[in-house]
């Protein structure tokens, strides 16, 4: 078995698509990951009455449930990239180490192989070319992919996978099993893949805001953004607010220097998609009337959320944009109020002294059903030669559950928390924000025509000449995609 690190660089990949489809990250691959984008409809991606209705306490209700099978010492082999030293990207441990986390994924892998008589093992030498190599081949060697958002679509297209809805052993109501993406990634009635409780990637890739408590004590900001959450009442505008008190001059010069002066905002812009979601917009949708993806540019509160972004964050008196380790520096030494990066980045800040908190992006209005946008992370994905797909369903369960009942508290409370965010209010909204979670479509078809074309029309006010320019090819790329999944249903 490989031995488990935490994972770097980036997390991205994700597909999906039609009445619903979506998935997460940056434009191909960069640093982190993200997600996608529903279907047709405008409503929050809520999980179904039944999984709501699921004890949801961390207490162990479904793994100890499962009935032993003895699989005859078959080879559980997982297919994935390189393992990352930042993000929480391998599947196998290879020993005990005093990590809570890390003994947690240990002690899993040992209760499952030997409750199946199996044996786990993982491949890092690149997912989705084992996965094609095992499919051409006829090897049946590979178990799943880890696969990134951007590259689901072309191996669906090219029959590589299977649709996990299609294993007869897996219950996709449970709460171990992401319920928004089922939503935003089924078309045709089939989930080419999903987010079980296995991997972390999905988790990871939720684009947040770290804010810095002590700037807001200091300012006498007498609201801080967990309130204004709780009371449905946390908006660009309310941000924009507290930036603007708490963004200074220091030394009175006239100009705004990184790392010197003190400003409202630094990070990552993510393609202006964060609030967005957080206002229940998004950039395109599938109309099944029409049977075509259809951009909403040019939508009248999409524009509404650009305006107001371009007032906050290309603002350089207010912000400063950039991925680098600038920008997590200013947070840290307590020179910005808000800080834009994916929640797996809570690692780069445990030295951080000042107590700091997580929330979501503002919304554009009060009393909105926010979604918390994913960024393209990776995914599990079935390949197309399986020979027992109730084995398989069987075994992702028994994961999925064992992580849900015995290890995703431990990772709320000790290793996201208790490391990172000092404040029980962030760990208590974590476990509200991965129940609404939220799947680029962009990311999901792997066509980004739609983003560049808003960040065009967010930097120029010019949305509707940017969506224009940008439809033909968007037409000419998604009827392809429809044209293909139609085949498959």
């Amino acid at each position: 078995m490989k031995h488990f690190q935490r994972s770097c660089a980036a997390l991205l990949a994700l597909l999906l698509l039609l009445p619903s489809f979506a998935a997460c990250s940056e434009t191909p691959k960069t640093e982190e990951g993200s997600a996608n984008t529903p279907a047709n409809t405008q409503t929050t991606p809520s999980p179904d009455a039944d999984a709501a209705e699921e004890p949801d306490d961390g207490a162990s209700h479904y793994y100890d449930s499962m009935s032993a099978v003895d699989f005859g010492g078959w080879t559980f082999n997982i297919a994935n990239d390189g393992i990352s030293t930042e993000y929480f990207s391998g599947f196998t441990v290879e020993d005990l180490t005093g990590d809570v986390f890390s003994d947690d994924l240990y002690n899993r892998q040992i209760a499952v192989q030997d409750k199946y008589n199996i044996a786990i093992q993982e491949d890092n030498t690149g997912a989705v070319n084992t996965i094609k190599q095992c499919v051409t081949s006829g090897s049946g060697d590979v178990a799943f992919a880890y696969v990134l958002t951007g590259a689901c679509m072309g191996l669906i297209t090219g029959n590589y996978v299977l649709p996990i809805s299609d294993l007869p052993t897996i219950d996709l109501t449970k709460p171990y099993w992401d319920q928004g993406s089922q939503k935003m990634l089924t078309f045709f009635d089939k989930l080419y893949y999903g987010y079980p409780d296995i991997g972390w990637d999905h988790y990871e890739s939720m684009a947040v805001l770290f804010y810095n408590g002590y700037l807001l004590t200091d300012n006498a900001v007498e609201a801080s953004p967990y309130d204004l959450y709780r009371e449905g009442k946390w908006t660009l505008d309310a941000m924009y607010d507290m930036m603007n008190v708490v963004a200074k001059d220091t030394d009175g010069d006239g100009a705004m220097k990184s790392g010197k002066d003190i400003f409202g905002w630094s990070g990552r812009e993510f393609e202006y998609l964060p609030s967005l979601y957080s206002s229940n917009l998004r950039l395109a949708h599938y109309d099944e009337a029409e049977e075509a993806f259809v951009m909403n540019i040019s939508q009248d509160a999409v524009m509404a959320v650009g305006d107001k972004l371009n007032q906050i964050i290309n603002d350089k008196m207010l912000s400063v944009i950039g991925r680098n380790d600038d920008t997590r520096n200013m947070f840290k030494d307590g020179k910005c109020l808000f800080y834009s990066r994916l929640l797996g980045d809570f690692r780069n800040l445990r030295d951080k002294e000042d107590d700091y908190g997580i929330i979501c992006y503002p919304a554009l209005e009060e009393n909105t059903d926010v979604m918390i946008y994913c960024q393209q992370p990776y995914t599990i994905m079935v390949p197309s030669d399986c020979a027992d797909t109730e084995r398989l369903g069987t075994l992702l369960e028994a994961l999925a559950a064992y992580t849900y009942d015995y290890i995703l508290d431990d990772y709320i409370n000790k290793t996201v928390i208790g490391k990172g965010a000092r404040d029980e209010q962030s760990a208590q909204l974590l476990r509200e924000f991965i129940k609404i979670r939220a799947f680029d479509l962009c990311y999901a078809i792997a066509d980004y025509t739609p983003i560049e074309a808003y960040g065009t029309g967010v930097e120029t006010g010019n949305y509707a000449s940017a969506e224009k320019r940008s439809s033909k090819v968007f037409i000419k790329n998604t009827t392809k995609i429809v044209e293909a999944l139609r085949g498959k249903g």
